[in-house]
């Protein structure tokens, strides 16, 4: 029995190795599949304002922690700690500036006995509200790293002055040719960094900024553990944050010239994490630049005029439909209002639009004072043509002939001649 019994299992071992050589398998070796990629965890995006509701930088960094700890993430899973410039550590250093910041920098910076007190009070005199003026700069460095730096007011437009006799090795301030005196007598800064030094006047460093890409990918790749992009958007909202928070701060007890300043390119996206009905939208930053402070401002101030202006053009050409009447209509109530009549004096500006605004509601327009005052300057800014002569303002009227020999008349003397 016990070699009958040996038979039978020799005999269906055999026969799973003949079944196993018809599948294309040696023996009963398994199949090794490849391993899966990581399963992609998505980090939620957070919303950018511009203007005065700016979130502070603790808003940015509290929303990626929670973030980190809802996807069971750590710092060190979406930080990157390669050789510069691959470095990324943009977290953690924000973390570390917000608890420690640098403390020689500060104290250089608020140490008023390198104010110049002469020319601090006689700004004063001329201005009791005159604060000690500063610079604050920044750049990113070759290493892709943030650099904020402070300087005395009136920095960027010094030159090096190689003939000044009172030139002191240290003290900056005798290196410079000053447009107009600042009000600090010593200033040391710049220095090169080492490997455990940095800059004297630097009040912010953060690696790894230039290496930030937020811009939107469609693939993430078979490795990717998180959407890069999306951490990389939140973290230049807190670096800015910070930047401009750190403006504000010093703003209390100096006059600051911002020389550098973040620009940002956004985009309006639904927010997913969103489960009401009616889902918000949010405005998610897609690019950044860092740029020149004066210019920025100038062209803004210009996309924000000529966007204005496009608005103002669309108001004036839908006037009829908003109105429900015509500019020629409009033009002969304001000229029947404007008429003057035979006892007291000339209808004021305000009284014409009222006058005008009552004549069209009696004709059936629903119109007020405002409204006539609204479409007045819109056409006189971009239509007067259609104007009369008598209700074109000042600058547009015609202007006078020049004087000559034929139109002067001259004034007899005394003696008649």
């Amino acid at each position: 029995m016990a070699l009958k019994a040996q038979i039978n299992i020799f005999t269906e071992v055999k026969s799973e190795n003949e079944m196993a050589k018809e599948a294309g398998r040696k023996g009963s070796r398994r199949i090794v599949h490849p391993p899966m990629p990581p399963k992609l965890k998505l980090f939620r995006p957070v919303n950018w304002y511009s203007g005065a509701m700016i979130e502070p930088v603790g808003e940015y960094v509290s929303h990626i922690l929670r973030e980190l700890g809802r996807l069971g993430l750590q710092v060190r899973d979406i930080e990157r700690h390669d050789r510069p410039p691959n470095t990324k550590t943009v977290l953690s250093d924000l973390i570390g500036w917000l608890s420690d910041r640098p403390g020689e920098a500060f104290a250089k910076l608020f140490n008023w006995q390198t104010l110049d007190f002469a020319q601090v009070r006689s700004r004063l005199e001329k201005d009791r509200l005159a604060r000690p003026r500063i610079e604050v700069s920044a750049h990113i460095t070759k290493m892709n790293n943030l650099s904020v730096r402070w300087h005395p007011g009136g920095w960027k437009l010094t030159d090096f002055d190689w003939h000044r006799a009172d030139h002191h090795y240290s003290n900056l301030i005798t290196h410079r040719k000053w447009r107009e005196p600042p009000d600090f007598h010593w200033f040391v800064g710049d220095e090169d960094p080492t490997f455990d030094s940095r800059p004297s006047n630097e009040l912010m460093y953060i690696r790894g900024v230039g290496n930030l890409r937020p811009e939107p990918r469609e693939n993430y790749g078979p490795y990717a553990t998180y959407n890069a992009d999306v951490v990389d958007s939140i973290l230049i909202c807190a670096v800015r944050s910070a930047y401009e928070g750190l403006i504000s701060q010093l703003e209390y007890s100096f006059e600051v010239d911002v020389v550098d300043a973040f620009d940002f390119v956004t985009q309006e996206e639904v927010a997913e994490a969103d489960a009401s009905r009616y889902r918000s939208s949010i405005r998610r930053v897609t690019a950044w630049s860092l740029e020149d402070a004066a210019e920025l401002r100038a062209r803004r101030e210009r996309d924000a005029a000529a966007a204005q202006d496009k608005r103002d053009r669309a108001e004036l050409a839908n006037i009829a439909v908003s109105h429900g009447f015509s500019l020629e209509i409009l033009v002969a109530a304001v000229l029947r209002a404007s008429s003057r009549k035979p006892t007291g004096p000339a209808p004021s500006g305000e009284h014409v639009n009222r006058n005008a605004a009552k004549h069209l509601r009696n004709v059936g327009f629903k119109v007020d004072a405002g409204d006539v005052r609204r479409i007045r300057q819109l056409i006189e800014r971009y239509n007067p043509e259609i104007l009369p002569e008598e209700l074109r303002p000042a600058s547009l009227a015609p202007p006078a002939a020049p004087l000559s020999s034929n139109n002067v008349v001259p004034l007899r003397g005394d003696d008649g001649r």
